[in-house]
């Protein structure tokens, strides 16, 4: 018997959430927000910390460190050094502070597209080139063009690689193997790696993610517990360097930019999701697998124009919607025109993108099944209430 109720969710409408904030007939589906309860340690290590009545300044605890090291030995068979980490208010913030003070200016970024479209911004932003490598899309499955990284890599502006890891949007996990001739090329022409790891935890059962630092100690993690317990507004992560002298001038660029210190509550919230999420975490995969279940057995029975591409990490469906429209961006406008259905366009995460929708289903089944629904009215033209 589970221990927590996934299909309990929370009603957040008309609280100032960014996914909730629509209109009545709406259901939304887009942005990567959960919608369950939180862990109950966790609300309670907030209570905790609003019931001492001065919210001041707060140094980040060693506990937060170990919280994490804790968490990467127990479940990702990573070991990984407190003195290597450091606090920062986001993966973002984090990735926009070193490509501020460590990434030569108007310099290559190279990205694995399609990617989480908040990259390009980060690059953008910090007068760096985007230099897309796309994924091969074949037989509805993903594989990185090897061939194309090297010759990307051999350019001498080139000198960075984002990293999803796991990938978003296509729910990919690198394998080992995978990782390893990344790193390989990367190191052989001095490329420097940045791995967004933020979605490390959701997975599906019987599947673990591999971190960067399982294959590698050269490079640049980004951890964060707030994609798998669901506490974006709580503003917390971790930078993850060993080499010292690459450590201290990331450091000092994150104090600088003011993202390397913690609000009141960010560090006692992640030493509790740490401490105590472990049963919450599991059960929380299996209902989000059982999703993906139902909305993959649901397209194949109902809709079979579209192709739900099989995710092992993520709460966030990719679906091949190219035989209804190859532009995703008019079929996300229309749908949510006609049927009230908001997912994400697939052009937003650049090229490979096209033809596909990306669809959250961290929310009940309930929520799940009404999606589908919604599809098929509006792929059927059937007539909505």
């Amino acid at each position: 018997m589970s221990k927590y109720n996934f299909d309990n969710i929370v009603n957040r409408y008309k609280t100032h959430s960014v996914k909730w904030d629509v209109r009545d007939n709406e259901l939304p589906m887009w942005v990567a927000d959960m919608d369950y309860h939180v862990l109950p340690e966790i609300k309670q290590a907030i209570i905790d910390r609003t019931n001492v009545d001065a919210y001041g300044y707060v140094e980040c605890p060693q506990e937060y460190y170990l919280a994490y090291q804790s968490w990467w030995n127990r479940h990702h068979h990573v070991k990984l050094d407190t003195s290597w980490m450091m606090f920062v208010t986001g993966v973002l913030a984090g990735l926009d502070s070193i490509f501020k003070h460590h990434v030569k200016p108007r310099s290559g970024v190279i990205v694995l597209t399609p990617i989480y479209h908040a990259f390009f911004n980060c690059i953008k932003n910090n007068d760096l080139e985007c230099v897309p490598c796309e994924l091969i899309y074949k037989d509805h499955q993903y594989d990185v063009n090897y061939e194309e990284l090297e010759e990307l890599l051999k350019q001498d502006n080139n000198k960075t690689l984002l990293l999803c890891n796991p990938h978003n949007p296509i729910g990919r996990i690198w394998s080992k193997e995978e990782l390893t001739k990344i790193v390989d090329l990367c190191d052989k022409y001095n490329v420097l790696i940045i791995s967004d790891e933020i979605h490390c935890d959701i997975v599906e059962p019987g599947y673990e993610y591999t971190s960067i630092f399982s294959v590698t100690d050269k490079h640049i993690a980004l951890l964060s517990p707030t994609k798998v317990f669901n506490l974006a507004g709580i503003q917390t992560a971790c930078v993850v360097i060993k080499d010292k002298a690459l450590h201290d001038k990331i450091q000092e660029g994150l104090w600088k930019d003011d993202v390397g210190e913690p609000n009141y509550l960010s560090p006692f919230a992640c030493i509790a999701a740490y401490t105590y999420g472990d049963t919450w975490v599991k059960e929380l995969n299996e209902y989000i697998f059982n999703n993906k279940k139902y909305v993959i057995n649901y397209l194949k029975d109902n809709l079979p124009e579209l192709y739900p591409i099989d995710i092992k990490a993520t709460y966030l469906m990719w679906i091949d919607v190219s035989k209804v429209n190859p532009d995703s961006e008019l079929f996300v406008k229309d749908l949510r025109d006609k049927t009230g259905l908001f997912v994400s366009k697939g052009k937003q995460f650049d090229k490979g993108g096209e033809g596909f929708i990306r669809m959250n289903i961290a929310t009940s089944l309930d929520n799940v099944k009404d999606a589908c629904e919604r599809l098929k009215k509006y792929i059927k033209k059937e007539p909505t209430e």
